[in-house]
Parts: structure tokens; sequence; C-alpha cells
């Protein structure tokens, strides 16, 4: 009953949350060329007095004009490495000079040309990155939240950022045979229209490649039988299904998955901008390579941990110093409970193994210590390895099932800042020992790696 309440408590606050932004407009494309042209609206933007507007930092704006497309705003850029990426953010002064100025409609229109990396000959050995408009020749892939290759709200005082939109944009592509946004089914053909009354992160995929669709998902350029997508739809089901048991939580909508093959030569990773997850790999049968009868089962905790990222990064998102920690290590924590219970002990035992060893004789800053990003030092050792392992010695001092109602807290307790404060009361609540409480704090969130004493 507990749960429950607590499912409608953020459920409700779902529904009474402000209408997020709404974007509008056209995009052009060309694969071959590697050129984006945009004229784009965003409306309904919420009053906010100190803000960025990001816009990729490749495309080169022509204009920011008033709803009544009546003058052009006069604009200033800026970039900061703690939450930039790859764009500039961008703001409109006011009269004074010293503060900022947000009407509750704009309109955009920029271009960009990137560089179309089809010949691996020349390609980098690793120069290629979630956050990348990446063109290789037969595709363009980018993600919203990093690329922001559609202009993205950044509340610099809350730490929000406003990534997933309402839209309603056509698309145009002369050189592609399908288009791909997030929220929107895929289509076949050089233009088309997607929209959607939810928010979503716009994920973009153009270009040549198919479109398959089985129980539900899709799968664009996967290269898979229609036995392999249903092979493939039932590890993702035991997933969905496991999250959903152990949290109480519905699991969202069903996953577009897509593979495409990186700019790079030596690249290959996952990443997901729900309900996408895009698989970026030099492998010549695609997703079929996965799910072969070959194939052993060593893919199968990363997809996990991206369908982990529905809760950790869609169903809540996280902010403050530690909310890309948070996102990233639960998301794996989730990942190795998977693996653990439905992949397989060996396979577990195998993974802690590899991050114990990664994490041996290396000193890292106290969770409670951190206050910017730049504190994390390797971030992929901090989020990934570090925090996973510090939660899975949690988990064997205060029970698997005390770890679990700290998780669903985690994803539905409201808070404006999801920062120290709010890991240690949320933590606190499930425990109901102060004691208890302070000597925990003290061994897994105020000194360097609490795993060293556990081993």
């Amino acid at each position: 009953m507990k749960y429950a309440i607590l499912f409608i408590f953020a459920l409700f606050s779902t529904i009474v949350s402000a209408k997020p932004p709404k974007l509008s407009g056209t995009l052009t494309l060309s694969v071959t060329h590697g050129t984006i042209d945009a004229n784009f609206t965003l409306s309904n933007i919420p009053k906010i007095k100190n803000y960025y507007i990001f816009i990729n930092s490749g495309l080169n704006i022509q204009y920011f004009r008033d709803k009544d497309d009546g003058f052009n705003y006069s604009y200033q850029k800026d970039y900061n490495n703690e939450y930039s990426y790859e764009s500039f953010g961008y703001y409109l002064p006011d009269k004074t000079g010293k503060g900022k100025f947000l009407p509750s409609s704009l309109t955009f229109k920029y271009t960009g040309k990137f560089p179309v990396i089809s010949d691996m000959t020349k390609a980098s050995d690793y120069g290629d990155w979630k956050g990348n408009i990446a063109f290789n020749g037969k595709t363009v892939r980018a993600d919203g939240m990093q690329a922001a290759w559609y202009p993205v709200l950044y509340d610099i005082d809350k730490d929000i950022r406003f990534d997933s939109l309402v839209y309603d944009i056509e698309v145009k592509c002369a050189d592609c045979q399908s288009i791909h946004v997030n929220g929107s089914a895929p289509v076949k053909g050089t233009s088309g229209t997607f929209s959607s009354n939810k928010a979503q992160q716009l994920m973009l995929f153009a270009g040549d490649f198919d479109i398959a669709q089985r129980n539900g998902s899709y799968f664009l350029n996967s290269r898979l039988s229609p036995n392999q997508m249903t092979k493939f739809g039932k590890v993702s089901a035991s997933f969905e299904r496991y999250y959903q048991k152990k949290l109480n939580l519905p699991y969202g909508e069903k996953i577009v998955f897509i593979h495409t093959t990186p700019t790079s030569k030596k690249n290959g990773w996952l990443f997901v901008a729900y309900p996408s997850i895009v698989y970026i790999a030099h492998m010549e049968n695609g997703l079929a390579d996965l799910i072969n009868d070959k194939t052993t089962d060593w893919f199968k905790p990363f997809f996990a941990h991206e369908f982990a990222h529905y809760y950790f990064g869609t169903y809540r998102k996280f902010n403050s110093e530690l909310g890309d920690m948070i996102s990233e290590s639960f998301s794996e924590y989730l990942s190795l409970k998977v693996t653990e219970d439905l992949i397989g002990e060996d396979a577990y035992q195998a993974i802690i193994a590899k991050k114990l060893t990664e994490l041996a004789n290396v000193k890292l800053t106290p969770i409670s210590e951190i206050n910017t990003s730049a504190d994390y030092g390797n971030r992929n050792l901090y989020v990934y390895t570090f925090g996973s392992i510090n939660w899975i010695m949690l988990e064997r001092e205060i029970g698997k099932e005390k770890m679990w109602s700290w998780i669903r807290k985690l994803l539905t307790v409201e808070s404006d800042y999801t920062n120290y404060d709010f890991l240690i009361n949320t933590l606190g609540d499930v425990l109901n020992d102060p004691a208890r409480l302070k000597d925990i704090e003290h061994k897994y969130f105020k000194t360097t790696f609490a795993a060293e004493s556990n081993q």
C-alpha cells in the first residue's frame, strides 16, 4: 500500500507540473553533404530569469525572432564547462544590459555543415561520442540533450534542462530513405511530419536504413531476422518485467532499437534517448551479431543498463552536482541486479571482480565532497564503476529489501535538488535509525572508497 501511495503521489506531481515547451517548425537535412537547416519556434516557454538556450556550436545563428515575425532580438552567447556540452548557451539581454529577458515564444533560424566521415582509413581512432552530430555517409545521428540540434532551454539556478519537449515538426531530407524522431513512428521517404503531445527528448536518426516492427517495438537498421527480433523482444520484456516488479513502478513505452556505425575507427557503445536505445559499432550484421547462434550473454548487462535509464533519466531526471553520478551509478546497479538474477551468478561475479580490479589502489573523492563534476576525476570510473560498487557494498550491509526501498524513494520523493542531502535524507527514511545512518554515511559517503574494507 505504501508503494502504491508513492506511485500515485509521483503521478500526481507529474500531472500538476507545468506544461513543457513546444517545438514547431521545419528541419532540412542532407546526409551526403552533412548539412542542417532549421526554422523552429519554441513556444510555451516558462518564466525563467537566469537561463541559457543551448544550440549546438556547429550551428550558425541567422536570427532569434519574435513570435509575430516583426523583429530580430539581439543575443549573447556563453560557454560553461559544467553544463554546455557541445553547445553555446544563448540568452537575450534585457534593457539594462545586466539581466536577461525571455519571451514566452521565440523563433530560431540557423544552419550548419558537419564533416561526413564515411572513409574509415582517414577517420580518427576515438573521435565519436554521444553528443556528436554524426554523419557517417549513410545516416545522421543526433541525440537531444548533448547535441542540441534543436533549442534546449536550461534553468541555471534550478539546474533543469528542458530537452524533453512536445513537438510538431516537419523533417525534409532529399537524400534520405527513412527518418526517425523520438516519440513518433519512423517513416519511409524523404520527408515526414512528426509530432508528440508527450514531452520527448528528440533523438534524430535519418538516412539510408530499413524499418521493421515486432511486438510493438521498432528496429531501425538492425539486420535482425523476424525470429531474431522475437528473441530480442523476449530479452527486452524480461528486463522490463524485472524492473517493474522490483520498483513497483510501470515501465514506459516500447523501445526503438537503432544500430548505426560510428564516425571513428574504434568507438563502440550504447546510449539511450528514451524510448530509443542506440547501439553504435562497426558490426557487419548490426544487432543480428548480438543474438545469433554463437552469441553469448555478454551484451545483456549493457542493454539492461540502458533499459534502467528509463527510470533514472526519463521517469525522473536528476540534477545538482551529484545528478550525473546518481543517474549512471543506479542504472549500473540495476543492471548488476538483472545480471545476478536473470543472466547468471557467474556473469555477475565476473563483472564485480572486474570493477574491483579497476578500483584497486585508486584514490577517489568521497561522495560528500563532490561539489562540481570536475571532482569526479575520471568521470567514467567514478559514476559507472565506483558508484555501482559502492551501492553493492551498501546493499550487503542493509539488505536487498531496504536497498530497493531506497531506490523507490529516489525515484518518487519530491525534491527540487537531487543532491547530497537528498541521498542521505531518503536513505535515512528507509533505515529509520539515526545512529545506523551516521555509521553508514561515514562508511559509504564520507570515505574515499567503501569497498576496500569489504573485499
